[in-house]
């Protein structure tokens, strides 16, 4: 069973994801096109994919119980995963793709998809924060993580 904060990153990590199929930009010619970041995939797109899906399967081998170590407390990974992407999309909204019409370039406006995904972010890293400081306020970085690494539920056998 997950708790409080562990759902909480849940929902961020999924809604970066959901937010990849949702319109990012909108297309200068002809303006009425939008394209969702997954039509315009690259080496953001993937790194948001990755580290979301990434905290999923953290989250998910934790509620089943699975024992295991990471050099960083479950609470850190969470928010250093949170700010990465918060990085990415920000690199992303700062480099908008470009199109050629003969001699002429124009940049794609931008959507509200990154604002959903930026929202979804920082929303990770926040429950990220929140569990770092819930469950190992003032304890060395080693010690939680081997508190994280502790099983929940008890073992068969």
């Amino acid at each position: 069973m997950l708790d409080a904060e562990q759902r909480l990153a849940g929902m961020g990590a999924l809604g970066i994801v959901v937010s990849l199929f949702t319109p990012w930009w909108r297309d200068p010619y002809p303006p009425e096109l939008s394209h969702a970041a997954i039509n315009r995939f690259s080496w953001i797109e993937l790194s948001l994919l990755l580290v979301s899906t990434s905290v999923l399967l953290l989250l998910l081998r934790r509620a089943q119980g699975r024992v295991f170590h990471l050099p960083l407390s479950d609470g850190l990974l969470a928010m250093g995963a949170g700010l990465w992407c918060c990085v990415l999309v920000i690199v992303r909204v700062a480099d908008p793709p470009t199109q050629a019409v003969g001699s002429h370039h124009f940049q794609y406006d931008v959507r509200f998809g990154f604002a959903l995904c930026l929202a979804a972010s920082l929303l990770l890293a926040f429950a990220g924060l929140r569990a770092r400081r819930r469950y190992h306020r003032g304890k060395p970085e080693s010690v939680a993580a081997d508190a994280d690494a502790e099983p929940t539920l008890p073992l068969p056998g």
